[in-house]
């Protein structure tokens, strides 16, 4: 399948929506409308004050650093004490990428254990795998040969405008839902909470839809719950996360409400972040107790990583690739551009955020002059082994990475921050976005 193949499909969907949004198929136990937002099982709730983060949600991981730095000292080591973070871009087929340059990171030997690991749609499907270590790296090589009949099929009510209407979408990911489940099991889960339990944690972002909100969800909460639809609840979260709008369709996640239960539209978490990340916050939101318990912001070697599935667009680069005036390749170039907005926009932040709290940054892309053969939702076993080979590589000789390290200093945040040239060269593009031996 071709990007103008998939456009062509969305238009006509579309359209037909547009002449009969009556005819369309009721979705089952909508919230009602006006009432407050409330929490599926699993879902991290943030609060509306200043109160931060459900303190169940954080707690665990400063035990943990607590544990380490304890036996950094019985074993007589000064150190400091490693927190490290992952977060997996979306990206759809150009996970390829991500997942030759976590394979080859293990082959190179310095792949480290991460304290967090994020994910969102092409992300979401990785992130288990990736959390679980790289013993599980056969699990990412999917990506080398997944085709789309493993991922979706088109519903037949294409070929009709007005049996359109009566669907979600455009494709049926049913395909998706089976390839899941031949790689994340009940025993997949028992792994994810000892884990959780360990203090790590693993976190998937998807877009509420009902209620326009970012939704952050502890996947380690819920692999250890004892509900026994726990493992259907997991699936049902990391397809939410990479149900690309109108192409695929939203996930129904149940929610058990005080006034009853219903049901939360979710799609794709990369309508709203590319990739995400909130724990420094909440490190800063525990100092003071951290600071009682012998803490000290010395004591931490933080390492932010964002590895992002495919190219970050380089605006000191212009080049033309004209656009046919057809709705088709009109509707194609939009949605790049608006994907490609919000990748910029997630790594900005994620950057900000990482100069701020004193975190080092890294971040790995696809290369701005590769050529793709195929859109991101089609899944081609040679684009993608090509893709995977192509991460693995750089992986392996260290050039996968580009990083920007923390500021010493306040003057330094405030100068990297503010005077867009030390941190930018002329071309506004970050003059740390070089990559080299790690």
């Amino acid at each position: 399948m071709t990007m103008q193949h998939l456009c062509r499909s969305l238009v006509v969907f579309l359209v037909a929506c547009a002449l009969s949004a009556c005819a369309t198929k009721p979705r089952p136990t909508p919230p009602k409308a006006g009432a407050p937002l409330e929490h599926a099982w699993g879902a991290v709730p943030f609060q509306a004050s200043a109160d931060g983060i459900d303190e169940e949600f954080t707690v665990g991981i400063f035990d943990s650093l607590r544990a380490k730095r304890e036996q950094l000292r019985q074993a007589g080591d000064g150190g400091k004490i490693p927190y490290r973070a992952l977060t997996l871009s979306g990206g759809g087929s150009r996970g390829a990428y991500g997942a030759g340059v976590l394979s080859g990171w293990t082959k190179r030997g310095d792949r480290p254990q991460f304290e967090v690991v994020t994910g969102i749609s092409t992300g979401a499907l990785m992130a288990t795998h990736v959390f679980l270590g790289s013993e599980f790296d056969d699990d990412l090589a999917i990506y080398k040969d997944i085709t789309n009949d493993q991922v979706f099929v088109e519903h037949g009510m294409i070929k009709t405008l007005f049996s359109v209407l009566r669907s979600p979408s455009a494709f049926d990911t049913s395909p998706l839902r089976e390839t899941l489940l031949t790689i994340i099991s009940e025993e997949t889960l028992d792994l994810v909470a000892a884990e959780h339990r360990k203090g790590r944690r693993l976190y998937i972002g998807s877009t509420n839809l009902d209620a326009n909100v970012f939704t952050i969800w502890d996947m380690g909460a819920i692999a250890g719950s004892d509900r026994p639809d726990r493992l259907k609840h997991y699936i049902d979260v990391v397809m939410a996360s990479a149900a690309f709008p109108i192409a695929f369709p939203p996930i129904y996640v149940e929610v058990e409400g005080e006034a009853g239960d219903y049901t939360q539209m979710h799609g794709d978490g990369g309508i709203r972040e590319s990739a995400f990340f909130f724990d420094f916050e909440s490190l800063e939101e525990y100092q003071s107790e951290l600071e009682a318990a012998g803490f000290s912001d010395s004591d931490f070697d933080s390492q932010l990583y964002l590895l992002i599935n495919g190219p970050i667009a380089s605006p000191g680069i212009k080049t033309y690739k004209p656009v046919e005036g057809k709705v088709v390749a009109i509707a194609d170039a939009t949605i790049t551009s608006l994907m490609t907005k919000v990748t910029q926009g997630s790594l900005y932040r994620l950057w900000i955020m990482a100069m701020a709290y004193g975190a080092d940054f890294h971040v790995s892309f696809v290369p701005p002059d590769y050529t793709f053969f195929t859109s991101s939702l089609t899944f081609d076993p040679v684009e993608g082994a090509a893709l995977f080979e192509l991460g693995y590589q750089q992986a392996l000789d260290g050039t996968a990475w580009a990083t920007q390290l923390a500021p010493t200093s306040d003057e330094e945040l405030l100068k990297l921050i503010v005077d867009p040239a030390s941190a930018f060269d002329s071309h506004e593009q970050p003059a740390w976005l070089t990559r080299g031996e790690q």
